[in-house]
């Protein structure tokens, strides 16, 4: 699905966009979403939706963990074997103000655990992060290759005590930091361990964008991986889902078994988004 600069910007840059989503897919997945909140009665301005798991799920977008490029672009990076594992979808209304400050996805990762490692150019990190918005969305900025480096000196007087974020105000602006401005449709893939920040001011439109992570059953899991909750799906919810979707979900389940220790990272995450996208 790459072409090799594609793959060669990924590991250079950490990250590279593809359209992914045609324009009634996206359509036909917008009005799902807000059909789900209304028939749930869900009315907080900002949220993060697990919609996988049940009384979360969104059944018709639940099809996008297949999409065959998706898929196939992902093992392009990260090699064959792809699972799911992260599937959210980040919700805002117009008028929102989001600001989070730069960061490495390490904030539920306790101090003990990081490895200066993880932050070098032959590192193999088997996760890849995907945004794919249903509406524009220009929340996304990066540091193009911070993800294969320690901070440098400009980030380390932003992150100060701190090395998990920055605060949002934190000044001077990162020079080396770029806006990635999406349409709708469009999908990034990213590597969580560069310098990112999800920061767009007062949202001038709503904002519908789906999160999604992969993993590869070829390498051993790093940790990101373990975000479902796959102690929630039972067999009568399996039983009740698309058969795509039911296999792929009966895939983490098995690749959660081969890996008990990443419930571990599983608790971290949870522990973490329930306190950056509480419902407001």
């Amino acid at each position: 699905m790459l072409t090799a600069a594609e793959r060669e910007q990924f590991r250079t840059q950490g990250y590279v966009i593809r359209d992914a989503l045609d324009a009634d897919t996206v359509a036909r997945y917008a009005d799902a979403v807000e059909r789900a909140r209304s028939e749930r009665g869900e009315r907080g301005r900002m949220m993060n939706l697990q919609f996988l798991q049940p009384g979360k799920d969104v059944r018709t977008i639940q099809e996008v963990i297949c999409q065959p490029a998706l898929r196939a672009i992902a093992a392009d990076l990260l090699g064959e074997g792809i699972v799911i594992d992260g599937a959210s979808l980040f919700y805002a209304d117009a008028g929102v103000d989001y600001r989070q400050g730069w960061h490495r996805d390490l904030m539920q990762v306790p101090d003990e655990q990081i490895d200066p490692h993880w932050f070098s150019d032959d590192y193999r990190y088997n996760y890849v992060q995907v945004n794919i918005p249903l509406t524009d969305d220009p929340c996304l900025w990066i540091v193009p290759g911070s993800h294969r480096r320690p901070y440098d000196e400009a980030e380390r007087r932003i992150f100060g005590t701190d090395p998990r974020i920055a605060p949002v105000d934190a000044q001077p602006e990162l020079a080396n930091g770029i806006q990635l401005v999406l349409r709708p449709g469009q999908a990034v893939f990213y590597n969580n361990y560069a310098v990112h920040r999800g920061y767009a001011g007062v949202l001038a439109q709503r904002r519908i964008t789906i999160h999604l992570g992969f993993h590869s059953r070829l390498h051993a899991p790093t940790c990101h991986f373990g975000v479902l909750d796959h102690r929630e799906y039972t067999p009568e919810y399996l039983a009740s889902l698309a058969p795509a979707v039911r296999t792929a979900l009966e895939e983490h389940i098995a690749e959660r078994a081969r890996h008990p220790e990443v419930d571990q990272y599983h608790a971290w995450h949870q522990q973490f988004i329930s306190k950056e996208f509480e419902i407001r």
